[in-house]
């Protein structure tokens, strides 16, 4: 739990600097590329880290500013975890390395849910006015 509450308190830093967050999406970006689709919760977990990308760029961009400063730091925390190697099970471990990073995001994304459709709406709203 020690490596836990260092990830939250770098990810309450994290949220409160553009340039941190920016690096951060960066890496979470980069290390979503390289996982591998092999499973179908490998597939929902990648599906639910580009909803958090989405929604943070969103933010810091200034596109969207609807989310509530608890919601930035749950996403950044998030972001984190997942780009932290060695959580809670290290990453390099086949197949349970990203165990811990699944449970983080999918629990963060239940607490998320009605920001999430909100940002759902607000972002087929953007892409109807785009047409």
């Amino acid at each position: 739990m020690e490596k836990t509450k260092k990830i939250w308190e770098k990810a309450k830093k994290t949220a409160t600097d553009k340039e941190q967050i920016k690096s951060t999406i960066s890496k979470a970006g980069s290390k979503l590329r390289s996982i591998a689709e092999n499973s179908n919760e490998l597939k929902e977990m990648k599906s639910k880290l580009q909803i958090l990308l989405r929604m943070i760029q969103s933010h810091i961009s200034g596109e969207y500013r609807s989310f509530p400063v608890s919601t930035i730091v749950l996403i950044v925390f998030a972001l984190v975890y997942f780009i932290t190697p060695t959580d809670l099970i290290p990453d390099f471990i086949p197949l349970l390395g990203f165990t811990d990073d699944a449970s983080v995001v999918f629990l963060i994304m239940r607490k998320l849910n009605r920001d999430i459709k909100k940002f759902n709406e607000w972002e087929e709203d953007q892409w109807e006015q785009a047409d």
